[in-house]
Formats: C-alpha cells, sequence, structure tokens
C-alpha cells in the first residue's frame, strides 16, 4: 500500500502542467527564436514538431535545458526561466487544437 502511493506521488509530480499565460508563450516561443527551426507554429522545420506535444512538462523542460541535439542550444535558467518555458509548453499544446 505504501509503494502505491508513493509511486503515485511520483508520478503526479511528473505529470504536472504549469500555469502561466498561453499568448506570453507565443512571445517566448518567437523572442527565443524557436520558430528558426520548430517552424512559426511549432509544426516543424529543421527541428522536430513541437505542436500537441505529447511529452510531459517535466520532459520538455529537460529537452530545453539538456537538448540532445548539437543543433539545439541549451537554455538554463537563467535564460529562460522555467515560467517562460512553461508557458511555451501551454502554447504548443494549444496549437494542436487549432
Amino acid at each position: 500500500m505504501l509503494a502505491a502511493g508513493c509511486f503515485f506521488l511520483l508520478s503526479a509530480g511528473c505529470s504536472r502542467v504549469p500555469e502561466g499565460n498561453v499568448e506570453d508563450g507565443e512571445r517566448w516561443y518567437k523572442l527565443h527564436r524557436c520558430n528558426g527551426c520548430h517552424g512559426e507554429d511549432g509544426t516543424g522545420g529543421r527541428g522536430p514538431v513541437l505542436a500537441g506535444t505529447p511529452l510531459s512538462f517535466n520532459r520538455f523542460l529537460h529537452k530545453v535545458r539538456s537538448p540532445d541535439s548539437a543543433i539545439m542550444p541549451a537554455y538554463g535558467n537563467d535564460r529562460l526561466p522555467d515560467k517562460d518555458a512553461g508557458e511555451i509548453y501551454l502554447w504548443l499544446l494549444q496549437q494542436n487544437k487549432e
């Protein structure tokens, strides 16, 4: 029973969805020039499609902080705060619904 409770708490923490402003997410996406590789609306280009990403926010943030690509720069918290990354993530999720 204790193990099940711990698993629930861990999985809930891993799937957190950030709070923020979707419109600001679009602004941060363009300001940080994500559109140069991932397309104006996240539908891809030189970089992979991000619109409607299936990634959890934690996984998305990990890839932003430590990309597994030589082309994409790493965005540390000093360069892209978690709140701004969260707003980008929310905006990308919304791109799948339009």
